[in-house]
């Protein structure tokens, strides 16, 4: 227990006062000429001890109430193991920022962020002005600081929000470090937060009572200023079927319009999508109108006929709701022409099934295929320029001449995709051996006739991305395979990226130099017959097959390795081809301003780390001529535009009920503060206590003794009568 003002506990000496009293007033005996009646005398010893015992009552609260209020006075305060550590010692505190783009959610004309900056500033001036102050927030412009009470407002008027934001616990531990560094203070975290789920993670509350442990004595003040019942729509992730696509293909763009509360007064929302022309200028490609009944709803557009080249646009939602900053997605792929495929096989029509999954020409001219494919045989492999194709298909090889393979190998090295599919023509002593393991990605073991069926599980790969939507639906069961290869490690071991049921490799990868290897243990081409190694291609409605034959092309190809669209705070990277080698370029950022960034000799692809802006960016490079004329786009994360908030008496109880306390207004912050510096005050039950003990000691002293009134004899004395003066007579 402590004491505001210990001083005027000295006041409790005043009980000293009724006991003088009540000895300075006690009647002396009279001895008066009376008949000697016995009863009487007994009768007079009974009324004297009664007397004396409500003497000593009234005395007791008399003493009572003089002590209270001396005690009360004295503003005793009860103090949690918070306070205890580091009682009476100065204060530094730190305030810690939640500056993520959630924080501009509008309520009553004015953003989370700006209530945050209101409440902030106003904390700061309550401060003694030599308190030693820090500003941390989760941008990271801000980490910790040694600040005094005016440098810490012109922080805190300069703070924005931002759209890249590192984890609350790295913030938290920002603040805690400087706190541990300020040795002879007691410390105090001002957090000033949504309370949001996302950034008060398991891992967040963890890390951050066990900083607090080791800061004794420190106070966590939590200032809400998130909205308790928040609606609004946003867009989640948009979704592309292809950052690169060929000039005769078509994009696919989806993403889902969320909601969160209560359903909107307006029973549909319209989506927008824009895309960019040769002048850049976004000009509207399509428009989707969404029900706003169900809490997700999918928002589908689709692209075809465009011209080579980089092409940006954005989807958005029409209209306004009290958080903008997942209204628009933005997005950027790249157009070529289709990718040149070579398919080798024995003979022609071994390859059908594969080139018919790649460019089906039943689709011819109606603009679906991404694939040019040129169908030869092994026999033609001396004549051809393998330079010449994105990616070789070899489809049931037969062993191959050293040549043959050196060629493959050489092609991969240099950056280029070999896919293979072994089958009934493949020997293994000949695939075993030198010449060919240069390029094959493992070993041949025997052929198993156990019967099974492809089963994908690393859905995450490149390769099989376009199946990981209907990996769980897909119906492998339907297309089984008879016989396959099983495979021994070889010289280097291959990577694993789909099994069979039975557990056993079904497509292994190997990467070469630049290039890339992946081979199929089975036939990827092969026709219905009693010898058939499977069925993948010819069962009924073959769709995953010629999923899985576009994801492999596309991955080959190294369609499905470009990356051009970003998430905010990530660093870009650029390769450059050889015709792009540039020694300086200017990068156009989403506001329209532009800087000029040098590349060091030899630097053979752009790293861009300043994304921290939402929108589509542009790199050129080489004037009229675009010797390098590229685009990326960065968006916002997800998780950064959840609005569901975490259960706050379990986030107090966590970090501690005696320590931490939370507030929403500058009323309640000023009585958690003093709460948390002072302690509990008992003043009010004191307070309490005394008027209590004045109603005990009047009611008793008029029940004690009558009033004489006329008789002439002295009235009770009460305590009002001894605070007020002197004690009132008769007449």
């Amino acid at each position: 227990m402590g004491f505001v003002t210990p001083a005027l506990i000295g006041g409790a000496a005043l009980v000293a006062l009724p006991i003088v009293l009540h000895l300075i007033m006690r009647r002396e005996t009279k001895l008066l000429t009376f008949p000697a009646l016995r009863f009487v005398q007994q009768r007079r010893l009974m009324n004297q001890h009664r007397l004396r015992l409500r003497q000593l009552l009234l005395l007791a609260l008399r003493c009572a109430i003089i002590a209270l209020l001396a005690l009360a006075l004295a503003r005793p305060t009860l103090r949690g193991s918070a306070g205890a550590g580091k009682e009476g010692a100065a204060v530094a505190t730190a305030l810690v920022f939640d500056n993520s783009l959630r924080m501009q959610y509008e309520q009553e004309s004015q953003t989370r962020w700006q209530k945050a900056k209101e409440l902030a500033g106003w904390v700061v001036k309550q401060l003694p002005a030599d308190a030693p102050i820090t500003v941390v927030d989760r941008g990271g412009r801000q980490r910790g600081q040694d600040l005094n009470r005016d440098a810490a407002e012109m922080r805190i008027e300069r703070l924005e929000p931002s759209a890249a934001v590192r984890p609350m616990e790295d913030t938290l531990r920002d603040a805690t470090r400087w706190l541990a560094s300020k040795k002879d203070f007691r410390g105090e975290v001002y957090v000033f937060t949504d309370l949001s789920a996302e950034a008060w993670s398991a891992t967040a509350v963890s890390e951050f009572t066990k900083s607090l442990d080791s800061l004794p004595g420190a106070n966590v003040y939590l200032i809400d200023v998130g909205v308790l019942d928040p609606q609004e729509r946003g867009l989640g992730p948009l979704r592309l079927s292809s950052q690169r696509v060929a000039t005769t293909g078509k994009l696919q763009l989806t993403a889902d319009l969320t909601r969160t509360g209560a359903a909107s007064k307006e029973p549909e929302t319209t989506v927008e999508l824009y895309l960019s022309d040769r002048a850049n200028k976004f000009e509207k490609r399509g428009q989707e109108v969404v029900s706003n009944s169900a809490e997700s709803a999918p928002v589908e557009f689709s692209l075809s006929g465009l011209e080579p080249g980089p092409h940006q646009g954005f989807v958005r939602i029409v209209g306004s709701d009290p958080l903008s900053c997942d209204d628009t997605r933005y997005f950027t792929i790249d157009v070529r022409p289709p990718s040149k495929v070579l398919l080798l096989g024995e003979k022609a029509d071994d390859t059908i099934f594969l080139r018919e999954a790649l460019a089906p020409t039943a689709a011819a001219g109606s603009a679906q295929s991404e694939f040019s494919c040129e169908v030869r045989t092994y026999s033609d492999m001396g004549r051809l320029k393998l330079a010449d194709y994105s990616a070789v298909f070899l489809v049931n090889p037969p062993p191959l001449a050293k040549t043959a393979w050196d060629a493959l190998a050489e092609f991969a090295e240099a950056g280029g995709g070999v896919g293979i599919s072994l089958g009934r023509n493949a020997r293994r002593e000949e695939m075993d051996g030198a010449d060919a393991q240069r390029l094959l990605p493992a070993k041949l073991k025997w052929q198993s006739h156990d019967t099974t069926y492809l089963r994908p599980v690393a859905v995450e790969h490149p390769a099989l991305r376009d199946l990981a939507s209907v990996t769980d639906s897909a119906p492998w069961s339907e297309f089984p395979v008879f016989k396959y290869w099983e495979l021994e490690p070889g010289a280097e071991p291959a990577e694993v990226i789909s099994t069979f049921a039975n557990g056993k490799p079904a497509i292994v990868e190997r990467q070469i130099g630049s290039g890339r290897v992946v081979m199929f243990t089975t036939s990827m081409s092969d026709y219905a017959s009693a010898d058939a190694w499977n069925l993948l291609p010819t069962a009924p409605d073959p769709w995953p097959f010629i999923a899985l034959a576009n994801g492999i092309a596309r991955y080959l190809t190294g369609a499905g390795q470009a990356q051009l669209n970003y998430l905010a705070g990530q660093t870009v990277v650029l390769p450059l081809t050889p015709d792009e080698q540039v020694s300086s370029y200017v990068l156009q950022l989403p506001d329209a301003s532009a800087m000029r960034q040098t590349l060091a000799a030899g630097q053979h692809d752009l790293s861009i780390a300043s994304t921290e802006e939402l929108g589509n960016y542009r790199v050129r490079a080489g004037g009229d001529q675009e010797k390098l004329d590229r685009g990326f786009s960065v968006n916002l994360p997800t998780d950064e535009t959840q609005l569901g908030r975490v259960a706050v008496p379990e986030l107090v109880k966590s970090l501690g009920s005696e320590r931490t306390r939370t507030a929403r207004t500058r009323e309640e912050i000023e009585v958690r503060v003093g709460v948390g510096r002072v302690g509990h005050e008992l003043f009010p039950a004191l307070i309490l206590a005394v008027a209590l003990a004045l109603a005990a000691e009047q009611l008793l002293a008029n029940r004690f003794y009558e009033s004489v009134g006329a008789t002439g004899r002295t009235e009770p004395k009460t305590a009002a009568n001894l605070v007020g003066g002197a004690p009132s007579t008769s007449p």
